[in-house]
């Protein structure tokens, strides 16, 4: 049997890029999704583009308001009686000179990347714990593994995320509950064009990284074959994620040819 059939899934930040690819790939697996992103005219975009919509679901949600998440926990649950798997991507990118940052977009940043996914895991994970089954997949980056000039904010919330993500690992191994994340590389989405400046005004603007980063739905079929994999841990990119045992082994040498470019 198809490892995502009859599953209900719940996927964040789904109303563009790596969610909206992921919810039209999964909609011709016969399963029901729930969709959460801010923006309800475009989860109905998705929804309406996606095969299948009559097993689809709507839940908006804004993950900088993240005491909400036991209600949207709760909501998400009664939807269609469970959830099998929460994609916990929904996230935002950042991009400036450390000082000059205003400190609010870097607290809107660790609100939104960092505790609005742990609260929807933290509030979830009890109901899956009970239910004797689930999956739990946040979506991290490989900027969450090496400081880089004007990603200061932005790589520690993806690192902290993943750190979170592999302590919790340990302390459910024994448990019935699967968690796993995966770090993308350069993905061709708007994360840049929608990323904060210093005074928290959007880039409006992309970089030729993520212009010429993998296409969403390629990144899409990687990351459904990671969800059905037993590993922890995924990257999924092409050739720039050598960086992370580049930076691992020779960090010095990292950074010179970083700042040389």
């Amino acid at each position: 049997m198809e490892y995502f059939t009859g599953k209900t899934i719940w996927i964040t930040g789904a109303s563009s890029g790596i969610g909206e690819a992921l919810a039209k790939k999964l909609a011709s697996q016969n399963v029901q999704l729930i969709l959460s992103a801010r923006r309800l005219e475009e989860l109905e975009r998705v929804k309406s583009e996606c095969t299948h919509p009559e097993n689809i679901r709507i839940l908006p949600l804004d993950l900088e308001q993240n005491s909400q998440a036991h209600e949207w926990v709760d909501a998400a649950w009664k939807t269609f009686g469970s959830i099998d798997i929460l994609v916990n991507n929904g996230g935002i990118g950042q991009f400036g000179n450390a000082l000059e940052t205003d400190e609010r977009v870097e607290r809107k940043l660790f609100e939104i990347n960092y505790f609005g996914n742990i609260a929807l895991t933290k509030h979830l994970l009890p109901k899956m714990l009970e239910a004797g089954k689930g999956q739990i997949m946040a979506i991290s980056s490989i900027a969450g593994k090496f400081g880089q000039p004007k990603l200061a904010a932005y790589s520690a919330s993806k690192g902290a995320l993943t750190l979170y993500y592999e302590s919790l690992k340990e302390e459910l191994i024994n448990s019935p509950v699967k968690l796993q994340v995966v770090s993308p590389g350069f993905i061709k989405t708007s994360v840049t064009l929608n990323s904060l400046k210093p005074d928290g005004s959007k880039m409006n603007t992309n970089s030729p990284a993520q212009e010429n980063g993998m296409p969403a739905d390629v990144f899409a079929e990687k990351l459904m074959k990671a969800i059905r994999s037993s590993k922890f841990h995924t990257y999924i990119g092409n050739k720039e994620l050598l960086a992370v045992p580049f930076h691992a082994v020779l960090p010095g040498l990292f950074y010179k040819l970083i700042r040389k470019n």
